[in-house]
């Protein structure tokens, strides 16, 4: 991890443009009309910004949760001063809670009639350390957190997408998936959302679901700034950062470094791409990455490539043939 990250990732865009922006695309709002979305991890940053993309658009409903009750319930309050007609549903508890996440699911499908898309959005940084320093318990909660979320809300809401006969999962994974050294927990849990937003395409495709796993790209959210705060000394309360011992100020000052260069992208960003995926204009993106750093129309324009050579996902690059059958769209 000595090494800033890259200031770009797949592509080059900082901030969403008019194809991802409902607030100036009316015909791309339109697309949306009477859907039924939920959001896990709509409370700040990156969440907020996109449930506020979404009133924006023509959807009927907006189900948001996050641990924090007060978070998500001012995202809705910012919601529906947006769009007045909104119907909002919100609640607080932790994506590894099964029940939890099923009573969720299940109150907003009696209450709504349907879910039409989800989107997992929850998460929590890494301790920036070797695997041999990592804390074991915060090592597991990062994986989890992304991992057993991203399967508790998959799980609770593909029944219900399956009756309807289509849906849309989208889950909010990085390109942190990729790294190979001093973050092990937040690349397994990332890994496995990709991986899964594959396997989930392939086993509910016939049924009409699409599923995507996003990098949102470099967002200055929390997760940053409660590095930056614990490596000037000053760790506040509800901190990402437990403590003051060694390990934690080596990983703070190492998160901070591993930033440095990097030129930050606005919530919008993503916030744009979701709303895209949601609409149903990239379905061809279904169980592939999508790094919300390119333009739209750059997708739209190499969708030949990318399903003609099965690009954008994870893969065994080997010189033999390999034995394992590859899936079909």
């Amino acid at each position: 991890m000595g090494e800033p990250a890259p200031e770009r990732f797949l592509g080059s865009q900082h901030d969403c443009e008019y194809a991802s922006d409902p607030r100036k695309n009316k015909e791309l709002g339109a697309l949306l009309k009477d859907r039924h979305v939920l959001i896990a991890g709509g409370g700040r940053g990156i969440g907020r910004a996109t449930a506020e993309f979404f009133a924006h658009t023509a959807i009927k409903s907006l189900s948001l949760m996050a641990l924090e009750l007060a978070e998500v319930d001012e995202t809705a309050k910012l919601c529906k001063e947006i769009n007045p007609n909104l119907l909002t549903k919100t609640a607080g508890f932790d994506v590894r809670d099964y029940s939890k996440v099923q009573e969720f699911v299940d109150e907003a499908d009696r209450e709504f009639g349907r879910i039409d898309v989800l989107w997992m959005n929850a998460g929590r940084p890494p301790q920036f350390l070797a695997t041999h320093e990592s804390d074991p318990g915060i090592w597991w909660d990062t994986v989890a957190i992304s991992l057993q979320g991203s399967f508790n809300f998959s799980r609770a809401v593909l029944p219900i997408m399956r009756r309807e006969k289509g849906g849309r999962i989208i889950f909010t994974a990085s390109a942190g998936a990729h790294v190979s050294k001093g973050m092990s927990s937040y690349a397994i849990g990332k890994l496995g959302m990709v991986r899964l937003a594959e396997t989930l395409h392939h086993e509910n495709k016939d049924s009409g679901i699409k599923t995507f796993a996003i990098h949102p790209g470099a967002i200055r959210t929390r997760f940053y700034t409660d590095f930056k705060e614990a490596a000037e000394g000053n760790i506040k309360e509800g901190s990402y950062v437990p403590s003051k011992d060694e390990g934690d100020k080596r990983s703070a000052e190492t998160a901070v470094h591993f930033f440095k260069q990097v030129e930050w992208d606005t919530p919008q960003l993503p916030a744009g791409i979701v709303v895209v995926l949601a609409s149903g204009q990239m379905d061809f993106m279904s169980g592939r990455y999508v790094d919300c750093s390119r333009k739209v129309e750059d997708y739209v324009a190499d969708k030949d490539k990318i399903t003609g050579k099965d690009l954008h996902r994870v893969k065994l690059v080997v010189d033999d043939d390999w034995f394992i059958p590859q899936s079909q769209d």
